[in-house]
């Protein structure tokens, strides 16, 4: 015997008695999500467009909490190059001046940027600002405001770059910078301190340049003035140790004297010459003569001897002297020398300073341009809508193509 299939109430009821109402006119009764449903293009578009751009709407009309934005621009410059005194360099200097011969700070000014933007900026801000405080304040709302009341660095320094940006323009060398607070007074005054921090930094970068630029040149002319100090003290000692100021003078006396000693011998040859063409030998004058002949020879044999022989003879001392002399003069040239390059070095350090100029103090802003609530809005409603056209193609096709 074959059984029959269990009978649901509800059919029992549609297809038993006399008043039964078709099956086909029953309808079943739907869940609450399949109620809700959206139902064709136009329910998918307000689920998925208008209702999210209807919440943000309403959270910038009603909760967002207005924020003040300081604003300042900078200039990071180099020194002009230093003028000529005349001539060809003060021609020079006056075209660079008319050409504006103010240097572009490039790479200063791109290191600013990246310290405003950085860690360091932060943790200086941090010892001066209580930055969680001032982005923590009682009007703030619980979306925007930083969540942490002590913040590690890192989540810090991720809140502070969506409050603080700075932007370096290429063309025009000048950077912007841009601090949002909820009070006027406390986007100022933390726009204020990162300008004296960024000021602090070009001024370390101007003294190190001057420093690197100027320790060798002080290195060479501590080691030439060492060099000229040894150099008199030799020439010095060799004055006390021969008993003589100069020998060249000496030596040019010695020449001097044998010169004179040798016109006398002359003579008194000149002399004996004569008187022996009348005199007899025996005579006493011309003994006289001989004996003043042999004594001029011996004086001029002698003084020649003590200048080319013996230890201390005049020839070594005049060397010695020559070379202590030849000394002293390239140590003082090489000291000149070192003396202008340091000069050099100070005027290239000047031309190579850089100072940061504020071509727009912070401002103290007197009226709430944060969160710009109908421009957001209005770009997410263009978005969702551009999304949801995409994906409502993309879907179509889809379907099209498995039909």
């Amino acid at each position: 015997m074959k059984l029959s299939p269990p009978i649901r109430p509800s059919e029992a009821a549609t297809t038993s008695g006399p008043g039964a109402l078709p099956r086909a006119q029953v309808r079943p009764r739907r869940s609450i999500l399949a109620r809700l449903k959206p139902r064709g293009p136009l329910g998918w578009y307000i689920l998925l467009v208008l209702l999210p751009t209807l919440v943000v709407g309403l959270y910038y009309a009603t909760y967002a909490s207005d924020m003040y934005e300081a604003e300042a621009r900078i200039l990071v410059r180099g020194r002009p190059g230093a003028s000529g005194g005349g001539g060809a360099g003060g021609i020079a200097s006056i075209l660079g001046a008319s050409a504006g011969s103010m240097r572009p700070g490039g790479e200063e000014a791109q290191a600013v940027t990246s310290f405003v933007d950085s860690i360091s900026a932060v943790t200086a801000l941090q010892e001066q600002l209580d930055l969680a405080a001032i982005w923590r304040r009682p009007e703030a709302d619980r979306v925007s405001r930083l969540m942490y009341e002590d913040p590690e660095a890192e989540r810090l320094l991720s809140y502070y770059r969506r409050r603080v940006s700075v932007d370096y323009d290429m063309e025009t060398s000048i950077i912007t910078l841009k601090v949002q607070a909820y009070r006027p007074d406390d986007a100022t005054a933390i726009a204020e301190a990162l300008l004296t921090m960024s000021e602090g930094l070009v001024n370390r970068f101007s003294a190190r340049t001057s420093q690197d630029t100027l320790r060798v040149g002080r290195e060479e002319v501590a080691i030439a003035e060492e060099r000229v100090v040894a150099a008199r003290a030799a020439l010095t000692a060799f004055r006390e140790r021969e008993q003589t100021l100069d020998p060249t003078a000496a030596v040019g006396s010695a020449v001097q004297t044998v010169a004179r000693l040798e016109g006398a011998l002359a003579q008194t040859r000149a002399e004996l010459q004569e008187k022996q063409a009348f005199m007899r030998p025996d005579n006493p004058q011309i003994q006289v003569l001989n004996n003043r002949i042999a004594a001029l020879q011996a004086q001029i044999a002698s003084e020649r001897s003590r200048r080319t022989s013996g230890s201390e003879t005049l020839t070594q001392q005049l060397s010695g002297y020559e070379r202590l002399q030849l000394e002293r003069e390239f140590a003082e040239r090489v000291y000149s020398s070192a003396i202008g390059s340091l000069e050099a070095a100070r005027a290239d350090a000047q031309r190579q300073q850089v100072f940061l100029m504020r071509v727009v103090e912070p401002n103290l802003p007197e009226r709430a341009t944060f969160p710009k609530a109908m421009f957001n809005t209005m770009t997410l409603l263009v978005a969702l809508t551009v999304l949801y056209a995409i994906g409502w193609l993309v879907i179509a096709g889809a379907r099209e193509h498995a039909s």
